[in-house]
């Protein structure tokens, strides 16, 4: 009693310990259904009974259909959803676990009669699929995406839609690949190319409610997952055997149904017909009706012309051929019984028989065109009087349709047995009877080799058990069996194909052979593999794209919302890429980003993402980064710099060595309120930071840098407006020579902003080069400069002096460059020997073979060239002696140091001398002090530009300049 007493209160406590959880059930099987005995069944189930088991839930099931499931599981009527794919809708209104309990993809499943080989085949077609489910709403995007729309018809289960495809209400339909696998075979369908959508599947719950019980799944997810021999993996192979036993054919019932109601009506038919004949033969008493009777008893149609053409007798066959009773038949020919063409037909033997008195036999059809009509072998005789004329014929003509039909049969099976797909014959021992070409072929094995053994090994995965036994157990059971399988070739080599063994009957329903039909889906395989490869990863690197990072980053800040772990992006661009693709070609570049690839690859956690949008930027996306902000950055940093480091080492390329480094912007997510395209521009922001700062390095985003970015663009379209507007002006800064008389000017762009004042070109030239607009604005610049070298020329004073201009290497790139400045240069009528036009080095990098050719014909026509800021970019001496230059511009970078630091003052002197060696003049810019113009005049360059003869001024300001200082000589 003590220990009853004891038993109570534990007893209790257990009860009220277990966890009551109710579970939707809707019906896709193998992964989720109910069974026939009203109970839930499926993958799924199986493996949360098993979490259930452990965690002392007790799980309470409550079928529903799909969309209904989704309502209740976000309404709380049911606590957990299986089998539900992730989506951003459904993340927005339910909660999943991290771990996937499945992955699946979609598979497109068609009617044999049904021709669908690509996805521009589903044009038109109606297509069954799941109402409420995530294929549903990618169909529904098929017009937008591929111009393509099909008709969908929406339905409540898989195997509703499987079953209306099987009975022609539907051309294909949509299902999972476990889903679709199971019930093809069943109702006689098959698999088509398209595969679309790789999915995983996770048990769902209401938002915000059940969030320890999807934490106890992950738990044991992870666990089994991890041990090939747990429970997870011992319940798919079960159900795979399952998967392979339950494909059942319905058609072979409807056809022994068929055959059983032909033999009982034949059988009828017969009693009937022998009944009607001896009733008959009782009642007929001379030889002329016995006759009758014994004509009319033939199945045979029998019937007499006389020399017209006229039906004097027919039999009872006849008769029921043509539909007609004896009364209506005789006295008529044919042309007043059928069609002109028929008629004509039977006229033309006819008359070769009374007409010859020849005897006829040969085969007819009364329509060559209608394949549904009977053959007969007809038999004409003349019949003649004892003078020999003849005054009729009789017919007969036997139904051969059958005998043609068998032998066409015959035909076609010898035809299709030696066809392009695999077979072979078994005996009902199962050993090869034969084996055709394809088959002997496809296998490696010769015909006599594969005679009287076994047929070959196979499996449902690479690797997997024999599935022969199983196989044979379902084709005895119920005719047939097909099914992917998985077999070897002679040579060892193993392949994947698709199977079909259809067992044969003999009349007393034991079988005597089984034919199996077997393809190579080796291509097939390998193009859905493909498609998968080239819509969610990068061909070059073999990294995700764009579209599956999205979707990785998508799930990743839905999990982030439960688990309040932060998400960090990496923004990576290589420095200076560029520069590799032009000097040693594409094909070094994309290796050396394969090379990278794989380092980023190796400096990161195995949950985390590397993905390639394109050229070469990457992105790196770190899931479970941090639980606070300070954490998170504090682990993408480590991170980050491990990356720079290991992307800064030497690369072997092609027998060379290489050096690169990357630039690399991190942007945190620890608040919720920041979506996915906020994510990837503040990642964006921070890396071209990080460029800014001089590259190698990595930046954290900071909220200063969208301020800079709307200021760029509010600046820009404040550019645009006042091009539009026209407030833009020129300066003019004197260059003279050695005496300090001025030779001319160069030309410096100012922008007049109504509230800004007057701007330099350093604010606005980048934006403007950036955004094109450095096109209209150079056009300006250069008209406006021509017009003032048009109203000099009118001015002795002024006539003299020449005009630099600078032009962007973008304007000068442009095809119509040459045409356009001529034509400005006609209508203004500016003096093309008094403009020179300065062009920097950056012009140097693409294409220099038009750039030569452009300043040829400008030089033809007068137009002089200088080399701005040379010494600073490219300056490739093989380019340099074959432009047409005629100055060089010594930059004021080396002007403003030249006198304390020898580096500058080498460079100085070694232009000059550069300069003149090839005939070149030399001016310098940036000249304030008269130290410096004294310096550079020793080193024998006297043509200057700076502060020490004046700053950029308006036209009136220089004039003035100009008639108060000595004329040149």
């Amino acid at each position: 009693m003590l220990c009853f007493a004891l038993w109570l209160p534990a007893a209790g406590e257990a009860a009220a310990q277990e966890q009551v959880i109710k579970v939707g059930v809707y019906a896709n099987p193998p992964e989720l259904f109910i069974d026939d005995n009203r109970q839930a069944d499926g993958i799924l189930v199986d493996l949360l009974r098993e979490v259930a088991r452990a965690e002392k839930w007790q799980l309470e099931f409550v079928p529903c259909e799909f969309e209904a499931c989704l309502k209740a599981a976000e309404s709380g009527a049911i606590d957990l959803l299986p089998n539900v794919a992730w989506s951003e809708e459904r993340a927005r209104v339910l909660d999943f676990h991290q771990t996937p309990a499945l992955r699946s993809w979609s598979q497109v499943y068609r009617h044999p009669g049904t021709a669908v080989v690509s996805v521009a085949d589903l044009q038109d077609k109606k297509v069954a699929i799941m109402a409420g489910s995530i294929q549903q709403g990618y169909f529904a995007e098929f017009e937008r995406n591929f111009g393509i729309r099909p008709q969908l018809v929406p339905v409540v289960s898989i195997e509703e839609g499987f079953r209306l495809v099987e009975q022609r209400r539907a051309d294909a339909a949509v299902a999972s690949n476990y889903a679709g696998d199971l019930l093809a075979a069943r109702h006689g369908l098959l698999e088509t190319p398209i595969a679309f959508q790789p999915v995983r599947l996770f048990y769902a719950t209401g938002r915000n409610r059940h969030a320890a019980e999807l934490a106890a799944i992950d738990r044991h997810l992870q666990a089994w997952q991890d041990q090939p021999g747990s429970a997870y993996f011992k319940t798919l192979e079960k159900w795979q055997r399952r998967s392979a036993l339950s494909q059942t054919p319905e058609y072979l019932w409807w056809v022994a149904g068929v055959m059983v109601a032909v033999l009982i009506a034949a059988l009828v038919f017969a009693f009937w017909l022998r009944a009607e004949v001896e009733r008959k033969t009782g009642a007929l008493r001379d030889s002329e009706r016995r006759l009758s009777t014994i004509l009319d008893s033939v199945e045979s149609l029998i019937y007499i012309k006389d020399a017209n053409y006229r039906y004097q007798y027919v039999n009872r066959a006849v008769c029921k051929f043509y539909g007609r009773d004896a009364a209506f038949i005789i006295g008529k020919d044919d042309f007043e019984l059928f069609s002109p063409d028929v008629a004509a037909s039977v006229r033309a033997r006819d008359e070769r028989v009374i007409e010859t008195g020849e005897r006829l036999v040969g085969e007819e059809v009364q329509s060559p065109t209608r394949r549904d009509l009977p053959t007969f072998l007809s038999t004409r005789v003349p019949l003649a009087r004892e003078d020999g004329s003849i005054y009729g014929l009789c017919g007969v003509a036997t139904d051969i349709s059958d005998r043609k039909s068998a032998e066409e049969s015959t035909r076609v099976a010898a035809t299709v047995f030696q066809s392009q797909e695999g077979m072979f014959v078994t005996g009902p021992d199962r050993l090869v009877l034969d084996a055709n070409d394809a088959f002997t072929s496809m296998s490696g094995y010769s015909s006599e080799e594969l005679t009287g053994q076994t047929p070959l090994q196979m499996s449902l995965k690479p690797g997997g058990d024999d599935l022969r036994e199983a196989m044979w157990a379902v084709v005895d059971k119920r005719g047939k069996w097909q099914g992917e399988v998985w077999t070897r070739r002679k040579s060892g080599e193993e392949y994947p194909a698709w199977l079909t063994v259809t067992a044969v009957r003999d009349e007393s329903g034991t079988i005597s052979n089984y034919v199996c039909t077997q393809a190579d889906i080796t291509q097939q395989k390998m193009a859905q593999e493909e498609i998968m490869q080239l819509a969610y990863y990068d061909p070059l690197t073999s990294l995700p794209n764009r579209r599956l990072l999205l979707e990785r980053l998508q799930h990743s800040i839905s999990m982030h919302n439960r688990s309040k772990q932060a998400v960090a992006l990496l923004f990576l661009d290589l420095d200076n890429f560029k520069d590799l693709n032009d000097t040693r070609g594409h094909e070094v570049g994309d290796q050396l980003l394969k090379q990278v690839a794989q380092r980023i690859l190796s400096c990161t956690r195995e949950g985390d993402t590397v993905a390639r949008l394109g050229g070469d930027e990457f992105v790196i996306l770190l899931e479970n980064i941090g639980g606070s902000e300070q954490e998170a950055a504090d682990n993408a940093a480590a991170i980050g710099w491990k990356i720079i480091d290991k992307v800064g080492e030497p690369y072997d390329i092609g027998g060379a060595s290489h050096h690169t480094s990357c630039s690399i912007g991190a942007a945190l997510r620890c608040e919720q309120g920041v979506d996915i395209d906020d994510l990837m521009k503040r990642g964006d922001l921070a890396m071209y930071e990080a460029k800014r700062d001089g590259r190698n390095t990595l930046r954290f985003f900071h909220h200063h840098m969208e301020s800079d970015v709307t200021y760029r663009i509010a600046l820009e379209g404040e550019l645009r407006e006042s091009l539009v507007q026209s407030q833009f002006m020129l300066h003019y800064q004197p260059q003279v020579d050695g005496r300090g008389c001025i030779l001319g000017a160069e030309a410096l762009l100012r922008w007049n902003h109504v509230k800004r004042g007057v701007v330099g070109p350093a604010v606005f030239v980048p934006i403007a080069e950036s955004s094109g607009l450095i096109i209209p604005l150079g056009n300006w610049v250069l008209r406006s400069a021509c017009v003032q070298l048009a109203d000099w020329a009118d001015s002795p004073a002024l006539a003299h002096l020449t005009l630099a201009v600078n032009v962007s290497a973008l304007q000068f790139r442009l095809p119509d460059f040459v045409a356009e400045m001529l034509a400005v240069m006609k209508e203004t009528g500016a003096d093309p020997h008094r403009l020179k036009l300065e062009l920097t080095e950056t012009l140097l990098i693409d294409n220099v073979e038009d750039t030569i050719d452009k300043m040829l014909q400008l030089k033809e026509h007068g137009i002089g060239f200088s080399l701005d800021d040379f010494g600073t970019g490219y300056s490739s001496l093989s380019y340099l002696k074959r432009l047409p230059l005629d100055q060089l511009k010594i930059d004021r970078s080396f002007v403003r140091d030249v006198l304390s630091d020898p580096n500058d003052a080498s460079i100085a002197r070694s232009i000059v001398a550069l300069g003149q060696a090839l005939g070149l003049g030399i001016i310098a810019e940036g000249v304030e002090t008269e130290s410096q113009r004294a310096f550079l005049a020793e080193l024998g360059c006297d043509c200057c530009q700076g502060y020490l003869f004046g700053r950029p001024m308006d036209v009136n300001m220089l004039e003035r300049m100009i008639a108060s200082a000595p004329a040149p000589a």
